[in-house]
């Protein structure tokens, strides 16, 4: 409401903001007028401004699109539009046009949605009859276990809409509630079956196909792109990617990434080939849900999970089995920005994941993202004490301390999960991030003093280790201070120069790629003209000597040139660029407010989660290489890249979200 300071085009075209777009009634085109007395509360006409001139872009872009001039009215805040529409002064002929749009926009919903609840029950009465011809004892024993573990499925997906929860926010769910059994064949194909329980009613493959091969068809109609990857390979691929297990995004619009061994797809996280899931917990800043359960379906697994979240971009109606949990920041500029996945299988087992990517389609569709993947951690024996298990880095205690700091009970059982899991077979650190001031004996646990002193006990460097330059890579910038030496050569520099070596030595070189306008205005976002590079001109204005510092993004090694880095990563790279000492995979922004900053004690604002990879730990050596040499036994570390690094042009400037909003830009 009145007290968003956002300034992200994705936000604003998620999020319904009555109080601005009241003021941009006749002002969609041209320079922004603010009136002298606002009807709301404002601290900061500056920001005010800057929101007004993103949220002008993204409202002229919709109207543009829908070929006439009304201003569009969100879908997702229906209540807050109608309380907000009441008391303003908006034109009488304006909110015709906006009521006669609205209409006609749930209708084309309705009509849709009607085409592919047909479509369901139509394939409900052939996987019907398709079971009919299988073993009926079987078929009994399917529903028994149906009716115990079934239902809470169910209850998720009767009012979960196959079509994109953007196009489709607020509209109701026509898909049938019915649950197939052996009893009610009939009743059930008349009135139809959700996707999911058809699928778990198949006993053959080829049913399961034709379930997931419909499912696919109907979110294409629906407006979604849809990622196919064949289920039930992924455990080979796992198993190809050690000892790193980091895996890439795959790139929707770049088909070279499609076959490449270290490209990904959500649902083969989720592949049935590493386990059968029973109960998930996502821990994330922006988040989905509808989009997130679709995943479930293309990989065929429960949705049974548990979300932790900063703030949520649908509005699906939610059954028992999912349970939301919005994270309060107990400061104002921070935010629950961590990663992570942590998923239960059918053994007891575990795995976690560690990610850049928000839970929302952009953030998977043709961007680039990193994920680190663990081995399945295998419940301990019942007479094992908790501290058994231990990885070699520690990493059992670190997740389970960094779960204890939302002090939540929801979170009780997951971390028993993990105190009860065998985390022996990991061989990363985690890097994590919790808001507050840190001192004493957690002063080493968070943020860049915990990376100092992985670094300072694990990282082994040669003699020349100051001709080693620092590389940070990241999808924004936040507030460093007037020069470099405010933060960076205060705080970051010398935590990263960290190693194992005692003695003094000059600081290395600091070289930060970000993408430049340059850069953008190639790539597959600015297409859609969308955005995940939240940095601002304003922001910018302050701290132009980091400019000097700026290199382009560019990954044609990777086929990711056009995919904009929503990754966040840090390392050290050999001057003859063919090794690294060790490398950060993290959601963590080149920021005070993530990484934190050296007051009296150690304090940081958000939440945030990475892992180190040390080569000592991983391949035995005190380097990994980054490109083809003598020793087969050691595998190329994967960076995501292209070397050596290039400097901005002359003519180049770092992208700034205001970009979108400047007359002629392309």
């Amino acid at each position: 409401m009145e007290k968003c300071y956002r300034k992200n085009p994705i936000h604003f075209s998620e999020m319904s903001h009555p109080h601005l777009e009241k003021l941009l009634v006749n002002q969609l085109d041209g320079t922004i007028e603010i009136p002298e007395v606002l009807h709301f509360a404002c601290n900061d006409r500056s920001q005010l401004l800057d929101q007004l001139k993103v949220l002008q872009m993204v409202l002229r872009k919709e109207r543009n699109k829908n070929g006439d001039n009304l201003l569009p009215i969100s879908s997702l805040s229906s209540e807050v539009q109608s309380s907000s529409t009441a008391t303003s002064d908006i034109k009488e002929d304006l909110k015709e046009k906006a009521e006669r749009h609205k209409k006609a926009v749930i209708q084309k919903r309705q009509d849709k949605l009607k085409q592919m609840d047909a479509e369901a029950q139509a394939l409900s009465k052939a996987l019907i009859k398709e079971c009919e011809n299988s073993n009926s004892t079987k078929a009994k024993k399917r529903n028994q276990e149906s009716s115990t573990a079934g239902p809470s499925v169910t209850k998720k997906m009767k009012r979960m809409s196959i079509e994109s929860s953007n196009h489709a926010k607020d509209s109701q769910q026509n898909i049938s509630d019915s649950q197939s059994s052996s009893t009610s064949n009939e009743q059930s194909a008349n009135s139809g079956t959700s996707i999911m329980d058809m699928y778990r009613a198949c006993d053959s493959e080829n049913a399961r196909k034709e379930v997931r091969k419909k499912a696919i068809q109907m979110m294409r109609r629906s407006g979604y792109e849809v990622s196919v990857v064949e289920p039930g390979e992924f455990a080979l691929k796992y198993a190809f990617s050690a000892p790193y297990h980091l895996f890439y995004t795959r790139i929707e619009k770049s088909k070279e990434t499609y076959n490449q061994q270290f490209s990904i797809t959500f649902p083969e996280i989720l592949d049935r080939s590493l386990g059968e899931i029973v109960n998930s917990l996502h821990m994330n800043f922006m988040v989905d849900v509808g989009w997130l359960c679709l995943q479930y379906l293309l990989a065929g697994q429960r949705t049974d999970m548990m979300i932790l979240y900063g703030e949520r971009v649908d509005r699906e109606k939610l059954g028992s089995n999912i349970t939301m949990i919005h994270v309060d920041m107990p400061v104002r500029f921070g935010c629950h920005h961590s990663k992570i996945m942590i998923f239960q299988y059918k053994d007891d087992g575990i795995r976690v994941v560690v990610s850049t990517a928000n839970l929302y389609s952009d953030d998977w569709d043709n961007r680039t993202q990193g994920l680190w993947i663990s081995p399945h951690l295998p419940l301990l024996p019942e007479s094992a004490n908790p501290s058994d298990g231990e990885s070699p880095t520690g990493f059992k205690k670190d997740l389970e301390r960094y779960l204890s700091k939302y002090r939540h009970p929801a979170l009780t059982q997951w971390i028993w999960a993990v105190r009860r899991a065998n985390f022996s077979a990991v061989n990363v650190f985690l890097v994590a991030s919790v808001p507050g001031t840190h001192k004493d004996a957690e002063v080493d646990s968070w943020g860049h003093r915990k990376l100092a002193y992985v670094l300072s006990r694990h990282a082994t460097l040669p003699p020349d280790a100051p001709q080693w330059p620092i590389v940070a890579q990241s999808s924004s910038i936040g507030s460093l201070g007037p020069n470099f030496e405010s933060w960076l050569s205060k705080d970051i520099i010398p935590c990263m120069s960290r190693e194992t070596t005692k003695g003094l030595k000059s600081h290395p070189n600091f070289q930060f790629i970000y993408p430049s306008i340059e850069n953008y205005k190639h790539s597959f976002d600015c297409r859609n003209l969308s955005c995940c590079l939240p940095y601002s001109a304003q922001v910018h204005s302050k701290q132009q000597w980091i400019e000097s510092y700026l290199y382009q993004w560019r990954a044609k090694r990777t086929r990711r040139d056009r995919a904009m880095p929503h990754i966040k990563s840090y390392t050290r790279i050999s001057p003859d660029l063919k090794r690294i000492p060790w490398f950060v995979l993290t959601s963590a922004n080149l920021s005070k407010a993530a990484w934190g900053v050296q007051r009296s004690n150690h304090y940081i604002m958000s939440y945030e989660a990475g892992v180190i990879f040390i080569p000592k730990f991983i391949t035995q050596t005190t380097t990994f290489p980054i490109e083809d040499e003598e020793d087969p036994a050691v595998p190329i570390f994967p960076i995501p890249y292209d070397l050596p690094l290039r400097r901005y042009d002359s003519s180049d400037s770092p992208f700034v979200c205001e970009f979108l909003n400047t007359p002629g830009r392309m």
